[in-house]
């Protein structure tokens, strides 16, 4: 009887070309549905619909080639955006905004959003439209100014706190919205930007981050319709103590409106 030797790194080789096509047939599902997806595809929803056109795979062999696909992009694959995967840089060619005549002024959002703020949000116990009444150019004219003050039965009193807000309908400047925002910090002890739900997708993901970041409050909205806005909060406003300094320069322009 003759004895043949089995090389010791034989089975090691097997699982290594196993692994190997697997990683192949993974790689050609998901380059084939990134190509059929132009607009660019989520990982999960990639995951999903590549365990969808091999079912007989094994779920964890899909999800490990997936991760080697995901390091290992074959040309003309790119990521666009956090998560997501496309061909060349289509995933970040979304359709551009339909320009069209507005049907209403950003200031008709004004007063909505301080009673939303007063009435449903209560983090203000009074909030006045402001924008258009000048104190201090972008630097310090909000378009909401909002005052958080202590009740006479509440058992603790605190400091009045300024809320500060400004509201964009223009889905084209949404930069320039957050660095006023920004700038009102300096006053504020909160500060919230509203952008239109619209918003192109990137810009509302980009703004979502910077938000938490800083600590400024994002809220999307209809910037259809002043009677129904449906303000919905994407970030909370963290509290942060302001340049009284510039609080008593701010606010000393609106005692009227505030009764101070």
């Amino acid at each position: 009887m003759i004895a043949y030797a089995i090389h010791p790194t034989a089975p090691l080789q097997a699982a290594r070309d196993i692994m190997t096509t697997a990683r192949k047939r993974v790689a050609d599902a998901a380059l084939k549905i990134i190509t059929a997806t132009p607009t660019g595809i989520r990982w999960a929803d990639l995951s999903r619909a590549v365990a969808a056109a091999l079912p007989d795979e094994n779920r964890n062999t899909i999800t490990g080639s997936l991760h080697h696909f995901r390091n290992h992009l074959p040309p003309g694959v790119t990521r666009p955006d956090r998560g997501v995967y496309a061909l060349g840089d289509s995933g970040n060619r979304e359709p551009a905004p339909t320009v069209a005549v507005a049907k209403h002024r950003e200031a008709d959002f004004y007063q909505p959003f301080a009673e939303w703020l007063e009435v449903e949000l209560e983090e203000v116990t009074v909030a006045k439209p402001i924008g258009g009444n000048g104190a201090g150019g972008k630097w310090g004219t909000p378009d909401v100014i909002g005052l958080y003050a202590a009740k006479p039965s509440d058992p603790i009193k605190f400091t009045t706190e300024v809320l500060a807000v400004e509201i964009k309908i223009d889905t084209q400047n949404l930069i320039v919205a957050f660095g006023q925002a920004c700038a009102y910090k300096l006053f504020a002890h909160r500060v919230y930007i509203a952008v239109p739900r619209n918003s192109n997708p990137s810009d509302l993901k980009r703004l979502d981050a910077l938000a938490g970041v800083v600590g400024i409050g994002l809220v999307k909205f209809n910037s259809e319709d002043p009677e129904a806005p449906d303000f919905q909060v994407m970030v909370r406003a963290a509290k942060h103590e302001p340049d009284y300094y510039y609080t008593n320069e701010v606010l000393s322009n609106f005692k009227r409106e505030f009764g101070l």
